[in-house]
This record gives C-alpha cells, sequence and structure tokens, in this order.
C-alpha cells in the first residue's frame, strides 16, 4: 500500500492505493545494518492506478496508517521487554556466580537493590503490557485504534 495525497493539505488529503509493480513502478535497495529488511527506494513516474485500487475511501488513508503503528509499537514493547527479562536473568546469574571479597556479588546489599529495581521495572512494564494486551483482544479494531493508540505509544516508550 502507498499513501498519495489526493487532496487538500493536512492528513485528511491522505489517500491508500495498491499500486502494482509495473510500467513507472521503479525500486532501488536502500542497504541497511538490518539484513532482515527489503528496504528500497521507489520512484513513481506516470504510474496510472485503477479506481478499485483505493484502499478504504478517498481522502481517509491517514486513520488506517496511524491505526497500523498500534501494532508495530506494542509488538515493540514486548520485544524490548522480552530482552529486559534476559539481561536480569543474565545478571543474576552472572551475581551469583562472581565473588568478591570472598562472597557471592548476590549478598552484596547495593547490588541486591540494583536487581530488585530492574526486576520491578521489568515486572511492572510486564504488567502494562498485560492490560493493553487484554484490551487489544477484546475491542473491535475501530475502537482499538480509538482509544488505545495513547497507551500503546506510552507502553513503547516504557
Amino acid at each position: 500500500s502507498t499513501a498519495v495525497r489526493t487532496g487538500k493539505e493536512g492528513h485528511g488529503g491522505v489517500s491508500l492505493l495498491l499500486i502494482e509493480r509495473g510500467e513507472g513502478v521503479e525500486t532501488t535497495k536502500i542497504k541497511t545494518s538490518y539484513t532482515g529488511a527489503g528496504t528500497a527506494y521507489v520512484t513513481f513516474e506516470n504510474v496510472k492506478v485503477p479506481v478499485g485500487n483505493l484502499l478504504g475511501k478517498e481522502n481517509q488513508g491517514f486513520a488506517p496508517i496511524m491505526a497500523n503503528f498500534n501494532h508495530e509499537r506494542w509488538s515493540m514493547a514486548v520485544g524490548g521487554n522480552a530482552l529486559n527479562r534476559l539481561v536480569v536473568h543474565d545478571c543474576f546469574v552472572w551475581l551469583y556466580r562472581r565473588k568478591a571479597f570472598g562472597k557471592r556479588l548476590i549478598h552484596q546489599p547495593q547490588l541486591q537493590e540494583k536487581l530488585a529495581e530492574m526486576i520491578a521495572y521489568t515486572e511492572s512494564v510486564q504488567s502494562y503490557i498485560d492490560i493493553v494486551t487484554h484490551r487489544m483482544n477484546n475491542m473491535s479494531y475501530k475502537d482499538m485504534s480509538k482509544y488505545l493508540a495513547g497507551s500503546i505509544s506510552l507502553l513503547k516508550n516504557q
């Protein structure tokens, strides 16, 4: 899908079109550090698009674009918190195995406090993820887009 300007300035003049590869459509691969992404620069030169390739309603393409960000942000938050859990686990293992001054680091009060902070942060984010996920699973797509965008944006920021 491609967002195109079909009306006035601002978000009210954007439509979504399905533009198939063909005459006038050229892509140039963009090299990125992330090899899993198929990132490309796309140029359109006098491309004709059938009316039937309009996705949704004309000049109302901005809302679906923004709604799509909700799932992307949610998945980033879930993935990020999974990495938090791995870090906490690795820190715990390291503190347990490492000794200094004749005793394990896990028995040092300052390090116990730091580990407890890490665990509390990770668990609080997980709790928020669980709440938002429950709401996402029990709302219509339209309601989710309308009522959860702020919560999901905040979740990603965690």
